[in-house]
């Protein structure tokens, strides 16, 4: 495995997770969620430190992932992977606190999955491109 781009993919695609998540979940589907989980605004939180740790190890997750394992070095694989990658991570995690909490409803955990596969494929398209990028 090559050290240097397994950093700079982690830390890169920590950032892209991080403003994708942003604009999905605040900008762009926030309202939608809002009305689809109702639970989920009592128990929000304000601390950004929590998100900023959760999107860094999606970067470093997709990047050994990619880098370890796959050998995905072009952003079209990437996008691909990543994609199915946070579906099956969304789907799983969300079913579970839906039938262990009043969080989520199935409509909820729908919107979500479809959110995180957009941020975990694009987060995995730049990732992928990042790997592939001048490889000797």
């Amino acid at each position: 495995m090559n050290s240097n781009k397994f950093l700079i993919g982690s830390l890169i695609g920590g950032i892209v997770a991080f403003m994708a998540g942003g604009l999905l979940y605040a900008v762009i589907f926030g309202e939608m969620l809002a009305k689809l989980c109702p639970g989920m605004l009592a128990v929000q939180n304000d601390d950004m430190f929590p998100l900023v740790i959760g999107n860094f190890t999606i970067g470093i997750l997709i990047t050994y992932i990619f880098e370890k394992w796959a050998n995905i070095r072009t952003w079209l694989s990437g996008a691909t992977a990543g994609a199915t990658i946070g579906a099956l991570m969304a789907l799983s995690f969300d079913s579970n606190m839906h039938g262990t909490t009043t969080l989520f409803t199935w409509e909820g955990v729908a919107l979500d999955v479809v959110i995180c596969a957009i941020q975990w494929g694009i987060t995995g398209a730049v990732i992928g491109w990042w790997l592939g990028f001048k490889r000797a």
